[in-house]
């Protein structure tokens, strides 16, 4: 098994425990452990067999007009879905409740829907890239087709999330730079006439950078996720032992999983979270680099983005450098949806290096040759 294809799986298993004990904090010591335990068994075995089925599938099967075509209905009608049946909480409208047994969050699927489609596009129309239209406004339709769906679900995070990988994506692809800073530029403007047009949005910013003009209201997140890193100190207070997660911090488990690891487990818990994403993120973009095609390397591109840039913002959102988000912390929040889809990313990245493995260093020089073809200024 290549390294870095081990790596992966490994970073993964530690993140998966680091979650579990974030749960049992949070959820476990205040409900029935026993019930706690059987949800995360069924969690867990269901995520796994995800990852392990898409570790030993051909990545490439994803491709075919059968397969892709279902995926892109059922990202589509999921989101229809949830906007007609969804159930509302906090205010937005993003979750499916399953026969009263669990709720499913499709905007996590959709995820994937994204990056399969926009792999497929860059690949299928590569040379054609050098056009304003194929570079810019057909995969920025594309992807913001799903975008606006999740948007209207009052979730921000997530479609600002995506479109950033597909940035990244196109990027890799080898679009001109002058083409990424329009659809960048244009992007960042959609997103900021979302949040002046709505003044909570803009409430919400102001209190991150300054809770302390309203401490008992809309600073109060903040500043009791800040509380949680100082109580934590070095070594933290122990697993199960902070208070903040007692009706201090609401949605814990949720939102606030890398405060509760900082009080829990101290700055030296945090610094590993830290260290974990960011080698996750090292090796899949040497996967990518790696890749047997161009193929694998835009959509193993677009996996390591997804999950590394919601990791990142996660994490400043806890410190209090971003405003709070309605995402998971990959693999570590306390979401079924997140947890399943981001295994299913994972099983399909390491699949990617196993590709590699298999057909090692000709089919190495195969991607180096091909991706000169598709830009050949590099």
């Amino acid at each position: 098994m290549h390294q870095d294809s081990s790596a992966v799986i490994v970073i993964t298993v530690i993140l998966t425990i680091l979650g579990l004990m974030v749960g049992y904090s949070v959820e476990g010591l205040k409900s029935n452990l026993q019930s706690f335990l059987i949800k995360q068994l069924i969690l867990i075995c269901i995520g796994g067999g995800c990852f392990i089925t898409l570790l030993f599938s051909d990545y490439h099967n994803l491709f075919k007009p059968k397969y892709l075509w279902f995926i892109s209905l059922m990202g589509f009608w999921g989101l229809v879905a949830v906007l007609i049946l969804g159930e509302s909480r906090n205010g937005a409208k993003r979750w499916m409740d399953i026969f009263g047994i669990f709720s499913l969050q499709p905007s996590e699927f959709v995820k994937i829907v994204v990056l399969v489609n926009i792999t497929w596009y860059l690949t299928r129309f590569h040379n054609k890239l050098k056009t304003f239209h194929y570079a810019i406004v057909f995969p920025i339709l594309l992807a913001g087709f799903y975008c606006f769906l999740i948007f209207l679900e009052n979730d921000q995070g997530t479609p600002m999330v995506i479109m950033a990988s597909v940035l990244c994506m196109m990027f890799v692809a080898g679009i001109q730079r002058k083409y990424l800073f329009m659809g960048g530029g244009l992007l960042g403007t959609a997103f900021s006439l979302a949040i002046i047009t709505k003044p909570h949005r803009i409430d919400r910013i102001i209190y991150t950078w300054f809770p302390e003009w309203d401490p008992a209201g809309k600073g109060w997140h903040i500043i009791q996720s800040l509380v949680s890193f100082y109580q934590g100190n070095l070594l933290g207070v122990g697993i199960g032992a902070g208070e903040q997660k007692l009706d201090y911090l609401p949605e814990a488990h949720r939102d606030f999983p890398f405060s509760i690891i900082g009080e829990e487990m101290g700055l030296v818990g945090t610094i590993l979270v830290v260290i974990l994403f960011f080698l996750l993120i090292y090796y899949g973009f040497e996967i990518a680099r790696k890749s047997p095609d161009f193929q694998g390397s835009i959509l193993a591109i677009g996996i390591t983005c997804m999950i590394g840039i919601q990791g990142i913002v996660m994490m400043l959102v806890n410190t209090g450098i971003l405003p709070v988000k309605g995402m998971c912390l990959p693999l570590i929040s306390s979401g079924g949806s997140s947890f399943i889809s981001t295994m299913i990313m994972l099983g399909c990245l390491i699949n990617i290096g196993f590709q590699e493995v298999r057909t090692e260093s000709a089919s190495y020089m195969k991607a180096i040759i091909y991706t000169n073809q598709i830009n050949p200024s590099k």
